[in-house]
């Protein structure tokens, strides 16, 4: 699945990132405009809901200031902040667009060094094996096809921190990280609807 842009918005700070830099070499055909935070961009906040599938095709690139974990009791011990929130897919159910509505684009966070520092960090000090949801505010398969940042998690988790990264998705483009080194430290969650679910429901996202 290709996922094309029609322009990027950027808070400055994103370009003193290795991420930063590479994501303006890899769109720098695109229009780019400095914003004050990925939270509160004026013209989007100012756009009519009709605007929706629009502002879904424009990138927004910043640095992600909040870093606090909250304890989750389902899938994982902890859901963890990590790279990226919102998504470019549909989904009439979903709970990104519930609250953030219009504004439930993709954001992409470009600190990742920091993130992942501290996510192993966390690990290695808890007393027992803990599973940690990276993915609860984005589908990490769809950012990893911008940011490569699934190879460089996983990776580096397996051959340094302790217990399980896990996270949802309901994208195909698995393929490139079928031969990682994970360790058995990383748990896909794949969701699967019948095809009519999809079509009608689920826009956006890989076909059956």
């Amino acid at each position: 699945m290709n996922m094309n842009f029609d322009a990027v918005y950027f808070e400055p700070a994103s370009l003193d990132y290795e991420l930063g830099k590479i994501l303006r070499d890899k769109y720098n055909d695109l229009p780019w405009t400095e914003i004050q935070s990925h939270n509160r961009i004026p013209e989007f906040n100012a756009a009519e809901n009709r605007d929706f599938t629009k502002l879904k095709r424009h990138l927004i690139v910043g640095v992600r200031k909040t870093h606090k974990y909250v304890l989750n009791h389902k899938v994982s011990d902890w859901l963890v902040p990590y790279t990226s929130s919102g998504c470019r897919a549909m989904c009439l159910y979903c709970y990104l667009v519930c609250n953030y509505n219009k504004c439930s684009y993709l954001r992409l966070f470009v600190n990742r060094e920091e993130m992942l520092d501290k996510l192993i960090k966390k690990s290695i000090q808890a007393q027992a094996p803990q599973t940690f949801e990276i993915g609860s505010n984005s589908d990490l398969i769809l950012e990893n096809t911008v940011t490569d940042i699934l190879p460089w998690t996983i990776e580096r988790f397996a051959k340094y921190g302790k217990g399980s990264l896990t996270f949802p998705t309901k994208f195909d483009m698995v393929k490139p990280l079928l031969n990682l080194s994970h360790e058995g430290k990383t748990i896909f969650r794949m969701s699967v609807n019948p095809k009519e679910i999809i079509h009608r429901v689920e826009f956006g996202t890989s076909d059956l």
